[in-house]
């Protein structure tokens, strides 16, 4: 009798309208600013015409090639070469083969398109191989979480569960039981509101600001001579005289700015983070969020080398706060292997505190804090752009000398309040199991790793730092990198114990 998966089967046939679907969008969106540019300015009926022929000569060639992706894309088990197969390409062929040692994280997502059509997407985190993330885009809920069963089995025990697989029935479903539930925190719509106004909106200010930017640029490289021309006459005639001479008019533009920022914020979070679930079972903690796109992620305490746990003094009053998972992942990926969960409560971050370290955490250890030095480098480099500006400000006079004065001393008013306030928050704990890392500007940081869990330490001393004994401290991990600057020379004490300490601990790191 066949094993499951054994012979090589194509994704779900509604897998060719999601191919479509995402193939589509990435054609839209390369060509948006046109779109726009036709919105903006009435075309000619001839003009108009061919566009719409070669919309839908378009809309042929990528239902083709979708059907030819879905005809090629063929995925299977392979279970005497302990390896998970795929195969894939139109114009070029891609053989994957992912043993099941490699296989770090297996997880589901479901994006709209996909929950119209009653699929999921299974995707393979291969944190060190050569693909790190294969994505199968459409299976039925029953197979995919037969899949993935079965593959979490055979990277756990490859051999034991590749004999004892033998056919369905006897396969446990990757859903977690009543009976196996720990613990269950329910993300209610009015914390998700109150996370989303009282997050920082500062993000949704700089995504404003790079949209309006982006839009400028693309239209430019299509109608450069027209585009410079409104925005060197109309724009500066109309508006620069204003710009400079009226405190009224920036106060309004910022306070409109912000307003559009905490809603923007608050959207982007209620759509990421919508529905949240977080469950924890006897050997997983499993996490389930999103309106766009839903993800089903579980996690296991070992790959989970940094523990972050942010909140702000509002959220702090509201019993809010948000912790960030980073994963054990290949260098290159770093940055995608990091799971935030907001809006959870101080009793929520314990459990998961419990669940993740065998050792409680103490707060027996040394503390070291930063040199003085540190905020003098700080101050340095916020000087720079005031320099910039004032060689640019006297040599072309792009604004008023009165004006730019004003700007540059509540700039750096501004500017010396936030750095002395992150320079009197930082604090590095070294324990016996733990070192912690506290911040602080608006956002309260603390950064947690479980000492076994370090993979080695670099110590940095720049010549000008030796009169004063000062050093820089890294610490290295399969997540990233945890750095701590101008620390007095005595944390090298510290450091050799904490390479003791790794050196006897036979825990896996991961």
């Amino acid at each position: 009798m066949n094993k499951p998966f054994s012979i090589p089967q194509r994704q779900s046939a509604l897998g060719i309208v999601l191919i479509f679907t995402s193939t589509l969008y990435k054609v839209i969106r390369g060509f948006w600013a046109v779109l726009i540019y036709f919105l903006i300015k009435k075309p000619s009926q001839e003009l108009l015409l061919y566009v719409i022929v070669g919309i839908f000569i378009l809309f042929i060639i990528v239902a083709i090639f979708s059907y030819f992706d879905y005809r090629k894309f063929l995925f299977h088990i392979d279970y005497e070469a302990e390896e998970f197969i795929l195969k894939k390409g139109v114009f070029t062929s891609d053989f994957i083969a992912i043993p099941f040692d490699k296989i770090q994280q297996i997880n589901f997502e479901r994006g709209i398109v996909q929950r119209i059509v009653g699929v999921y997407s299974v995707v393979i985190d291969t944190a060190g191989s050569k693909e790190k993330e294969v994505k199968i885009k459409a299976v039925h809920t029953e197979e995919a979480n037969q899949l993935v069963t079965i593959l979490n089995q055979l990277k756990n025990e490859p051999k034991k569960s590749s004999e004892s697989i033998q056919n369905t029935e006897n396969l446990e479903s990757s859903e977690p039981s009543i009976s196996d539930e720990k613990w269950t925190y329910k993300l209610s719509f009015s914390t998700l509101l109150k996370t989303g106004v009282s997050s920082n909106f500062f993000r949704g200010f700089g995504l404003i600001f790079v949209f309006i930017s982006t839009i400028f640029n693309e239209l430019n490289q299509f109608f450069e001579e027209e585009t410079s021309n409104f925005w060197n006459t109309q724009f500066a005639e109309n508006m620069g005289g204003v710009a400079t001479k009226s405190i009224l008019f920036f106060s309004g533009i910022v306070i409109i700015l912000l307003m559009l920022s905490i809603i923007i914020t608050t959207g982007e979070i209620f759509i990421k983070y919508f529905n949240l679930k977080l469950t924890q079972t006897k050997s997983s903690l499993d996490l389930q969020m999103g309106l766009k796109t839903n993800t089903r992620v579980s996690l296991k305490p070992k790959r989970v080398q940094i523990l972050k746990i942010i909140t702000n003094p509002i959220q702090k009053k509201l019993n809010l706060y948000q912790v960030g998972l980073w994963l054990a992942s290949s260098e290159e990926h770093q940055k995608k292997d990091k799971i935030q969960i907001p809006g959870l409560e101080k009793d929520t971050i314990q459990k998961i505190k419990q669940f993740l370290y065998q050792t409680k955490e103490s707060d027996s250890g040394v503390i070291f804090r930063p040199h003085w030095v540190e905020l003098y480098r700080r101050m340095i480099i916020g000087i720079i752009p005031i320099v910039i500006s004032g060689i640019l400000q006297y040599s072309t006079k792009f604004i008023e000398v009165k004006s730019w004065g004003i700007f540059a001393t509540l700039y750096l008013l501004i500017y010396t309040i936030c750095q002395y306030r992150i320079f009197n928050s930082l604090e590095l704990h070294i324990g016996a199991a733990f070192i912690r890392k506290k911040s602080s500007l608006w956002d309260e940081t603390s950064e947690i790793i479980e000492m076994y869990k370090l993979q080695s330490l670099s110590i940095k001393q720049p010549f000008w730092y030796k009169r004063r004994n000062l050093v820089h401290v890294v610490f290295h991990t399969a997540a990233g990198d945890i750095t701590f600057r101008t620390v007095d020379r005595a944390i090298l004490r510290e450091i050799n114990y904490c390479l003791y300490l790794i050196e006897r601990d036979n825990k896996a790191w991961m």
